[in-house]
């Protein structure tokens, strides 16, 4: 039989030495901490490319917005910028991009940009989606 051999440990406090029936806890202890670590990790890494895809659909919703309500612009120029911007900046990042223009009473525009972050971990799909409403800006006669 080979006996779990330990080194004392230098405090007082710990100066129990461990029994044969400790050996291997190290083992049985680390299969179940490390999967429990790398899923927190991987979680901490998806909800930052989630943070990362929601920024990026706020800045293609803002382009859409610009646009959309420049001199000159249109809903359909608001729609292809803002596909072009989430096409250069984050076809990786994000998934299923929508990109949807409205023109609503009053002169305005409302751009909404969505899809969903991409996933790490196969289970977690999270959304993301931003929406910008402008005023359309025209020249109009005085008086």
């Amino acid at each position: 039989m080979s006996e779990c051999r330990s080194f004392p440990l230098r405090w007082p406090m710990r100066e129990k030495r461990r029994s044969a029936d400790d050996c291997g806890s190290v083992a049985v202890e680390s299969v179940v901490v490390v999967p429990v670590a790398m899923m927190i990790v991987l979680l901490v890494v998806q909800v930052c490319l989630w943070a990362h895809a929601a920024t990026l659909v706020q800045s293609a919703a803002n382009t859409g917005e610009l646009a959309a309500t420049a001199l000159g612009g249109s809903p359909a120029a608001g729609e292809t910028e803002a596909k072009t911007q989430l096409a250069t900046t984050a076809s990786n990042v994000v998934v299923h991009p929508n990109v949807h223009v409205q023109v609503l009473a009053g002169g305005e525009v409302k751009v909404t940009v969505s899809g969903e972050s991409e996933a790490i971990l196969p289970w977690l799909r999270l959304p993301v989606s931003a929406t910008r409403v402008g005023l359309v800006q025209e020249f109009r006669q005085s008086g």
